[in-house]
């Protein structure tokens, strides 16, 4: 055992204080004994409770110590004053300081052992609040994201039924074989909207962007969206339209398609 650390582990004063339970006084008493230590220090705070009573050799402010007793909880007194009423402690400490002198001591030891025990307990309700909060902000997410995807999901059914919508399921490319998207085209105002359904999320400084293809002509641009928005409405788009592509281009869009990125297509039904 480490004498050094026994000695700060505050034992000897508590030991002093009659805080101790009989087999906690009697190991006390055995380790003075095998370590001069550890009775040199014994020796040492008695010699200075002692010092201390002998100079203010006088019983303490009573409006203090009922204000002291009245600052701590009911139980807390009761088990202070219960030692004080505890023959055996009155017997081997009587000898050594006055009364008021142990009962200051242990009032002091309880003090700091209590306002460890609420600090801990204080700490760990703290914790556990904070761990609660967290989880009712992870919650109130999940409630907000779920109900997100529900309207994305009634939006994109109301598209499906739609007798007027044109359904295309664009399938993945070369590029990212296992991205797939569809596009809603309306027939009757031409309209288009895409459902973004799996598609990897872009390189810094890139967008996704739909096109149009016409037999004979460049692919036309009908617009760039948001990868992480389920369903979006688009630009108008009129005409013959063939078929619909994805490709992956700079920010803002472009002019021109990149094929050569072309990540998901999809062709129009033969009517």
């Amino acid at each position: 055992m480490d004498i050094k650390e026994y000695i700060k582990s505050g034992i000897l004063e508590a030991y002093l204080a009659g805080e101790l339970n009989t087999a906690e006084m009697i190991a006390v008493d055995e380790m003075a004994h095998k370590h001069p230590e550890i009775q040199d220090e014994l020796n040492a705070i008695r010699d200075s409770i002692n010092q201390y009573a002998q100079a203010e050799d006088k019983a303490p402010n009573k409006d203090i110590l009922r204000k002291t007793l009245l600052s701590i909880k009911e139980s807390e007194k009761e088990q202070f004053l219960q030692v004080l009423e505890d023959e055996e402690i009155k017997i081997k400490r009587v000898n050594v300081v006055p009364a008021w002198s142990i009962a200051a001591s242990i009032l002091l030891v309880m003090s700091l052992g209590f306002n460890y025990m609420f600090y801990t307990q204080f700490k760990s309700a703290k914790d556990q609040l904070t761990v609660l909060e967290a989880s009712q902000e992870t919650l109130a997410n999940q409630v907000d994201n779920n109900r997100l995807e529900l309207q994305y999901a009634e939006l994109r059914i109301a598209h499906f039924l739609n007798e007027d919508n044109i359904h295309v399921r664009m399938d993945g490319l070369d590029v990212s074989p296992e991205s797939f998207a569809n596009v809603f085209w309306n027939k009757n105002n031409n309209s288009v909207f895409i459902s973004v359904d799996n598609l990897p999320e872009p390189p810094h400084g890139h967008q996704y962007q739909l096109w149009a293809i016409k037999p004979g002509l460049a692919p036309i641009d009908a617009g760039i969206f948001d990868h992480s928005k389920l369903v979006q409405e688009l630009k108008v788009i009129k005409g013959n339209v063939q078929a619909f592509a994805v490709t992956l281009e700079k920010e803002g869009g472009s002019p021109i398609a990149t094929v050569e990125k072309t990540f998901v297509k999809g062709f129009l039904k033969k009517s």
